[in-house]
Order: C-alpha cells, then sequence, then structure tokens
C-alpha cells in the first residue's frame, strides 16, 4: 500500500468526522460505550491508554469517571481537534499503533487499562499493536476494543431476501451472503455518507483476531 495513504485519508476526514461523532452517535451511546465501560470498571485514578483515539470523545468520557487519560492517534488532524475540544488533563499524542518505536514512546506498564474503540479493522497491521499491548499493561490489566463484526462487515456481503412458498404459506426469508470470508484483505469504503474521501478497512476474519 502507497506509503501514508491509510493515514492521510484519516487527516482528510477528520473535521467531517468530528461534526458528525461529536460526543457520540446513537450506535456509539447506545451500543458500544456501556459495554466498554462495563469492560473496563474504571476506578478513579486509574491509568488508561485509549487507541486510535479520534476526537476524543471516548478519551473525555473515562476522564469525567475519574480515570487519566493518556490518549493516541496517527492522524494529526484528530489529535489537533482532540486537543482543542479536551480538558488539558488528558495526555493526547501523535503516535502510529502499528509501529514499535511509537508505542514504546508511551511507557512500560504504566497503564490499568489499554482500549480501542471501533479502529482495528482500519489499521493497515495489528500484530505488532497486540504483541505490544502486554509490555504496556500494569500486572492484571486490560484490553478493552470493540470492532464491526467482520462476518457482517466484509466488504463481500450480499443482503437477500426471498418469498417462497413454505408449506402452503408464503413467508419471508431474510440472510446475509458472505464470500472469501476467509481471505485477509484491504478495500476502500464509506464509514459516513457524505465523508469527503473513501476510507481503508482491513478484513479479516474474527479467528485471526482473536488468535
Amino acid at each position: 500500500m502507497k506509503k501514508d495513504a491509510v493515514k492521510n485519508i484519516w487527516n482528510a476526514n477528520a473535521e467531517f468526522w468530528d461534526k458528525r461523532m461529536g460526543e457520540g452517535n446513537d450506535f456509539h451511546r447506545f451500543m458500544i460505550e456501556p459495554n466498554q465501560l462495563k469492560l473496563l470498571n474504571i476506578k478513579p485514578g486509574q491509568q488508561i491508554l485509549d487507541i486510535a483515539c479520534g476526537n476524543g470523545q471516548f478519551a473525555r468520557k473515562m476522564t469525567e469517571m475519574g480515570a487519566k487519560v493518556t490518549a493516541v492517534d496517527f492522524a494529526d488532524k484528530f489529535i489537533e481537534i482532540a486537543r482543542a475540544k479536551s480538558p488539558k488533563t488528558i495526555d493526547f499524542h501523535v503516535a502510529d499503533a502499528t509501529k514499535t518505536g511509537d508505542l514504546k514512546k508511551l511507557g512500560v506498564k504504566k497503564y490499568d487499562a489499554v482500549v480501542s474503540t471501533m479502529a482495528l479493522m482500519d489499521m493497515e497491521k495489528i500484530e505488532i499493536l497486540i504483541g505490544y499491548i502486554p509490555r504496556l499493561l500494569k500486572k492484571n490489566g486490560v484490553f478493552v476494543f470493540s470492532i464491526t463484526h467482520p462476518c457482517f462487515n466484509s466488504g463481500e456481503n450480499v443482503l437477500t431476501h426471498e418469498r417462497d412458498d413454505i408449506g402452503g404459506s408464503i413467508k419471508d426469508r431474510y440472510a446475509v451472503k458472505v464470500s472469501n470470508y476467509m481471505v485477509e484483505k484491504s478495500y476502500l469504503g464509506v464509514g459516513m455518507s457524505g465523508q469527503p474521501e473513501q476510507q481503508y478497512y482491513f478484513h479479516r476474519p474474527i479467528s485471526t483476531i482473536l488468535e
């Protein structure tokens, strides 16, 4: 892939995403945020690292709950936006979670938790981050992440609707046809209608993510 292509796209989309997301859309506020907060079980004073923080929305939420947050993103524009909208108690940095050198700058055995919100599927390489997380976490620290399920967001899905005579009754049947699920690949897509640039998605089967 062309060097810095992914980063350049996110810098181009940052302002648009910030305006659309704000402090979280309905999907985030009602599905993602409550479950991540439950898994994190934040206690006041805990050190938490937010990977791929975007506009800083979740970092601000964790700070409101008493956490001491360090938040990073590789898109300079996102960090600029996040700093402008956030209290100075949040420690924001431009850092690429796919580069060992950038991860080393974040400290050793420093964090009670590492969190990444809806971002791993947007990263070209996750092996470096996953392998390095134990060095970032304190003893008994946790890593909490959310993603779109790759089975239903692989870029090769077809939603089907059939109306059939089943046992003398007309019934509607709905299904999802998934092709090439086990093939790891990248593709361009639109996360939010109207965004300036299509973004890269990096499809991996769930077995790769959890292995």
